[in-house]
């Protein structure tokens, strides 16, 4: 499949992708990582979070390299240009891509969460 991802890391460039044992590994430890990052119940010191988001970043980072083909100047490029939550977005966006998603899939299931944000906000 061809993923342009532009809309969320700022580079224009579509990358035929063949969803390998690899990449689907490193999307899983992705989205572990991003799970317990969010577990708000968990018993963890200040020094193995920092720990444990330090290495969420490097995993999601070699997810990406590994995903869209990027350059180490691309790669230098998202982390100099890209906030923690737009850099998550686009994660999220290449994972759901590699699950078979669509865009226009995508970018629906966006709208609806966009709208129940609105009307939670709305009903206060």
């Amino acid at each position: 499949m061809k993923i342009n991802a532009k809309k969320y890391f700022g580079i224009n460039k579509a990358t035929d992708v063949t969803v390998t044992n690899r990449i689907n590994t490193l999307a899983r430890h992705v989205q572990i990582g991003m799970l317990e990052s969010q577990d708000t119940e968990a018993e963890i010191t200040a020094l193995d979070r920092l720990k444990n988001e330090e290495k969420l970043n490097t995993e999601v980072k070699d997810f990406l390299r590994t995903v869209m083909k990027y350059s180490d100047k691309q790669m230098e490029q998202i982390d100099n240009n890209l906030s923690t939550e737009k850099l998550g977005e686009g994660i999220g966006y290449l994972i759901m891509r590699l699950s078979g998603m669509s865009d226009h899939d995508i970018d629906l299931n966006e709208q609806k969460q966009r709208k129940a944000i609105e009307d939670a906000k709305s009903s206060k």
